[in-house]
């Protein structure tokens, strides 16, 4: 069965706003789970976002 993945909007101030303190953070990069972190905010963010979710529809990446 494919996966699907729908990405938030780069340019979201709130996609900004959290890429901005999260992936300075040296712990954060350090750790070794920074990019499943990172998918867990998206689809919380994409979850109450209308501009993420439009975006996430619009560009939706389909995969094996």
């Amino acid at each position: 069965m494919p996966s699907q993945y729908l990405p938030v909007d780069p340019n979201c101030p709130g996609v900004v706003e959290f890429e901005v303190g999260f992936f300075q953070d040296p712990i954060t990069a350090q750790s070794g789970v920074g990019s499943e972190m990172a998918l867990d905010f998206d689809n919380y963010h994409r979850a109450k976002c209308k501009r993420c979710q439009e975006y996430g529809l619009a560009n939706i990446e389909i995969g094996e």
